[in-house]
C-alpha cells in the first residue's frame, strides 16, 4: 500500500517537462543564442536555410543559399522574437516564422510555405 501511495506522488521528469512545455511553450529569447541547424529543405523566400547563428546584440548570421545552389553564403539579419513569433530583417527583406513547438533541442517553425525544424547545435552563454 505505502509503495503504490509512493509511485501514485512522484512525477516523471519527462512529465514535466512537458508540463512545462505547455504552459508559456517553454521557451524564451535567450534560448536563442547559439548556432541553430536548419532542416532540410527548409527553402524560404527563395533562398535555402543552412544555419542561423543568433547572437545577443539582436543579429543573426545566417548561412544560405539560392536553390539547387552548392555555394553558400552568410546575411546578417536584425532579429526580434516576441509572443510566438520570429522575425528576421535586412532593409527591404523580411522573414517572418510562427513558433509551433519547442522540445529541446528542437524549435519547429512554420510560415505560410511550410513547417521547418532547426536544431540547438552551440549553445552561447547569456550575455
Amino acid at each position: 500500500m505505502m509503495f503504490a501511495l509512493i509511485c501514485a506522488s512522484c512525477e516523471c521528469p519527462l512529465k514535466e517537462e512537458m508540463k512545462r512545455n505547455a504552459n508559456n511553450n517553454g521557451f524564451y529569447a535567450e534560448r536563442l543564442l547559439g548556432i541553430w541547424q536548419c532542416s532540410y529543405n527548409m527553402s524560404v523566400g527563395g533562398v535555402d536555410f543552412k544555419e542561423i547563428k543568433f547572437m545577443s546584440n539582436g543579429k543573426a548570421d545566417i548561412i544560405m543559399a539560392q536553390p539547387h545552389d552548392t555555394e553558400w553564403y552568410t546575411e546578417t539579419f536584425n532579429y526580434a522574437y516576441y509572443g510566438n513569433t520570429l522575425r528576421f530583417s535586412k532593409g527591404r527583406t523580411n522573414f517572418q516564422f510562427t513558433i509551433k513547438d519547442w522540445l529541446f533541442p528542437e524549435l519547429t517553425l512554420c510560415d505560410s510555405f511550410g513547417t521547418y525544424v532547426i536544431t540547438l547545435r552551440r549553445v552561447f552563454a547569456e550575455q
